[in-house]
């Protein structure tokens, strides 16, 4: 290896241990003046006004089921705040479906620099235990939900898997499969493309995020939920860019460079149609299932999700307004900066921008013009 060569890995190893060690350390200290996500969602429900207040701003909801004259003149007000509730169920059950995801292939993604970069394992390790928590945390709210909103229900109402298997049962195996065969196939790019992939999907939400931390209306404790939650992602969206950036300059493991599978990653982390599909399920299924909206005729039933999943299929072809400071300018750094190579990084941003769903995630991305 070249002297310049070495020197840049050098200082690359340098960089990345030092942020790993402060990531550690970050997410110690607040955990241990903080106490856990979980712990705040078990606390939820001590108080008494938890369920007669929003939990979510209204234009959270992608469906726009607000402008429909079904939900402001025939919904009572205790149906228009169960569904400003049940969408906050909605947010985070496609959040925790994803942080599943990510518990198992981040161990994967991230055995490479065992030998290299030990502190990397240990950060691995702590955003595990954080997944963990977060998962327990919404888990609980969840819950709590079917118990008020759909008793009926033997388990929790979530919303499809966003990435992936849509069943949670083929996930559990999917997520491994993708593991072990990015690593045996990508080499040095399974990481940087895996961190890539992770940062962009934490960028889409962290806005919505930061909206529930501040919303005064909401319950105290579903705010202390957000704000928790968004200062352990903030450390994972700095955590995506660092690796993405750095993780081909520090690691010599064989590469396939393969744009059929950067393809398929990209396919396999947004699967097309999943998005509009999980959201527009998740609200048939409360339309079709929740007491508290029986006495509403099936007919206006009908006609509000014909709206909402219009709407929906509508909304994703487009950056939510909350999305158009943070998520755009986030995601066109972490591409831009991303270490793959150039023609496997445009062979990602074309095959996103292939699905009208997905083009805006990276809508704002500049790359240089195929040689």
């Amino acid at each position: 290896m070249p002297r310049t060569d070495r020197a840049r890995r050098a200082r690359a190893l340098e960089e990345l241990d030092r942020y790993a060690r402060m990531n550690v350390r970050h997410s110690v200290e607040q955990y241990s003046r903080e106490g856990t996500l979980h712990d705040k969602a078990l606390a939820l429900f001590d108080d008494q006004d938890a369920w007669s207040a929003p939990w979510v701003p209204q234009d959270f909801d992608l469906g726009r089921a607000h402008e429909h004259p079904v939900f402001t003149e025939v919904f009572s007000p205790a149906q228009r705040l169960a569904w400003n509730h049940l969408q906050w169920g909605l947010d985070y059950s496609i959040v925790g479906r994803g942080e599943l995801q990510i518990i198992v292939i981040n161990k994967h993604a991230v055995k490479a620099f065992a030998d290299v970069l030990p502190s990397m394992i240990e950060l691995e390790e702590r955003e595990s235990f954080e997944e963990v928590d977060h998962f327990a945390a919404f888990r609980t709210v969840i819950e709590a939900l079917r118990r008020r909103y759909l008793p009926g229900r033997r388990e929790a109402l979530y919303a499809e898997s966003p990435s992936g298997m849509r069943s949670e049962a083929s996930n559990k195996v999917f997520r491994h499969v993708i593991g072990l065969m990015g690593r045996a196939t990508l080499g040095n790019h399974f990481p940087a493309l895996f961190f890539l992939a992770r940062g962009l999907k934490t960028h889409n939400f962290k806005p919505f995020e930061n909206a529930i931390a501040g919303f005064e209306e909401a319950p105290k404790g579903i705010r202390e939920i957000s704000h928790l939650h968004r200062l352990d992602e903030s450390r994972h969206m700095a955590t995506s860019l660092w690796i993405a950036r750095l993780a081909n300059e520090v690691l010599d493991e064989a590469s396939f460079e393969s744009r059929t599978l950067v393809r398929a990653a990209a396919q396999a982390a947004w699967p097309r149609g999943r998005m509009a599909e999980s959201r527009i399920g998740y609200w048939r299924t409360v339309l079709a299932e929740a007491p508290i909206f029986q006495d509403v005729p099936r007919p206006l039933r009908a006609e509000l999700l014909a709206f909402v999943a219009a709407n929906t299929e509508q909304g994703l072809r487009v950056l939510h307004a909350r999305q158009e400071g943070l998520t755009r300018q986030a995601n066109k750094r972490i591409v831009e900066e991303c270490g793959l190579p150039p023609h496997l990084k445009r062979c990602f941003v074309e095959a996103l921008r292939a699905d009208p769903a997905t083009a805006p995630l990276v809508d704002a991305v500049e790359l240089p013009a195929a040689a």
